[in-house]
């Protein structure tokens, strides 16, 4: 028989450390978020999460009569200074005074005159226009920013709080905004190098006009494509996803095709078929060039409409 005490697999037993006066497991989300650092040199801001929505007219100063800059946050808003968390897998309670060594609730003192003189020495703190400033050295005040529900990101947040304000850390806010100019410098490249054909096909499926507005004139090659790096530089994102796309062009084609007549219905109208007669496939049921175009676009996917493909594109491009 085999001898279980020595094939049983060992149990690793945790390791439990106290921080701040709260037990947590080594290496857990809670160990990692008490033995976070904060540079004492630099200052850390925090931001309102909701802002203002934009008015439709625009408010004028009766004294100067000049149109008032759109003011994303709300002036002043206090910050709450006590919340619940999802902590060690149950909810519990933080709080922050000034001086406290700890903003556990359950580590805190307990006696009522020692509490009374806490919240009377503790300073209010508010968002100024949305922003929340805080010195690197108050570590316990970011410690409960850092975790406490209110923060949006926070990895604690109890599902009922109300997300009031996110770290702004300007790394990331550096990183996104480097991709981003990154993303326009892409785009803009691909707008000037894309071929007019290119151009043309990809226009049409970002809602590109190629006609001007009022004349109805078509748009000259060097006029479309300020229109197309106009479009580039300010979505960047589907720009880029959407030019390599080949199904946009087949369905370019085959769009094409319909209005000039090179496909048509005209002989049978269950049936798309070329000039010549050649059957493409059914759309029986379909009135509409739209619908037409979708049933053909659907074919060009299949086995059975590869060589249509080769011969759309002989024929369009």
């Amino acid at each position: 028989m085999a001898n279980a005490t020595k094939e049983a697999p060992l149990i690793k037993e945790k390791k439990i450390i106290e921080i701040g006066g709260v037990k947590v497991e080594e290496n857990s989300n809670e160990y990692r978020a008490l033995s976070q650092e904060f540079d004492v040199k630099k200052k850390y801001v925090f931001q309102l999460a909701a802002q203002n929505m934009e008015l439709e007219k625009p408010v004028i100063d009766a004294r100067t009569n000049k149109v008032l800059p759109h003011k994303p946050f709300k002036p002043f808003q206090n910050l709450v200074m006590t919340s619940q968390i999802v902590w060690n897998g149950g909810r519990i309670g933080i709080r922050y005074y000034d001086g406290c060594e700890s903003i556990f609730v359950s580590a805190q003192p307990k006696e009522k005159d020692v509490i009374d003189q806490l919240i009377l020495t503790s300073r209010r703190r508010n968002f100024l226009d949305g922003k929340l400033v805080v010195e690197g050295y108050e570590k316990m005040l970011l410690l409960y920013l850092s975790i406490c529900s209110w923060n949006t990101d926070s990895i604690f947040r109890t599902d009922a709080a109300n997300g009031i304000f996110t770290p702004q850390n300007s790394e990331k806010i550096a990183t996104s905004e480097s991709e981003r100019l990154d993303a326009i410098e892409s785009a803009m490249q691909l707008a000037r190098e894309a071929s007019y054909t290119k151009m043309k096909i990809h226009s049409a499926y970002l809602g590109i006009s190629t006609k001007h507005y009022d004349s109805q004139n078509e748009l000259t090659e060097k006029e479309l494509r300020t229109e197309y790096r106009k479009a580039a530089s300010a979505n960047p994102k589907i720009f880029i996803d959407s030019f390599g796309n080949k199904g946009l062009e087949v369905k370019y084609f085959i769009d094409q095709a319909l209005i000039k007549g090179t496909i048509n219905n005209k002989v049978n109208p269950n049936k798309a078929a070329w000039t010549t007669g050649t059957v493409i496939c059914d759309i029986s049921g379909l009135k509409t060039n739209d619908a037409i175009s979708q049933a053909l676009f659907e074919f060009s996917k299949t086995e059975a409409g590869e060589e249509f493909v080769v011969q759309l594109r002989a024929i369009m491009e």
